[in-house]
């Protein structure tokens, strides 16, 4: 009984072809935890709650979680809010919130929203400001700067807001809006805690 060789120029096509399958799966398990860019992130300046300037731009080096809201929202704003302490309590035990990730809440209400309201809302919410800012200024130019990042606001008769519950932006170092992800009840947790670590170890 005899048995065929297997012939050189066979040996090497099925090497290439396991190469190649092989590389195909490295580069889309590499691209799949890799957070596309949306767009860069608009630049700003508002005020933190003692007046002085913040500069978007000047927190470059920085993840940072953007969030639009208003302190009279009476559910999705909370609850977003909320999210975000539990994830700057898990960026804390790993030593990240502050010095290499940034928290902001942005109030699109600054008529509402004065400095001691906001100092109070993130009192009681559990907000440590040594990585978080709380900042408001001109109502007209925080809405249109919440416009060129996407999200839709009204003001309606009775002085509340309705907006798009996507308003909450997860922004690399380099100032580039990375995920953009729904506020309140809908917000994972996990998957953005999972995104930031993600960004962070980005060089």
């Amino acid at each position: 009984m005899t048995t065929k060789k297997i012939s050189p120029f066979l040996i090497a096509v099925i090497v290439l072809l396991i190469a190649m399958a092989a590389y195909l799966f490295y580069t889309l398990q590499s691209s799949g935890s890799k957070l596309p860019i949306v767009k860069e992130a608009p630049d700003f300046t508002l005020q933190e709650l003692d007046g002085s300037n913040f500069e978007l731009k000047g927190n470059q080096g920085k993840v940072m979680l953007i969030e639009f809201m208003f302190t009279s929202c009476p559910d999705i704003c909370p609850v977003t809010t909320y999210n975000m302490v539990l994830l700057q309590d898990e960026l804390k035990k790993q030593g990240s919130f502050g010095s290499k990730v940034q928290f902001a809440s942005v109030t699109f209400d600054p008529n509402t929203d004065t400095p001691d309201v906001l100092r109070s809302y993130g009192q009681r919410m559990g907000i440590d400001q040594a990585g978080w800012k709380l900042l408001r200024g001109d109502e007209a130019y925080t809405i249109e700067t919440a416009k060129q990042y996407g999200i839709a606001i009204q003001k309606l008769d009775d002085g509340q807001f309705v907006h798009t519950v996507t308003s909450l932006m997860l922004v690399d170092a380099k100032q580039q809006i990375r995920k953009v992800y729904r506020m309140g009840d809908e917000m994972d947790n996990s998957l953005v805690l999972k995104d930031i670590n993600t960004l962070l170890k980005e060089k």
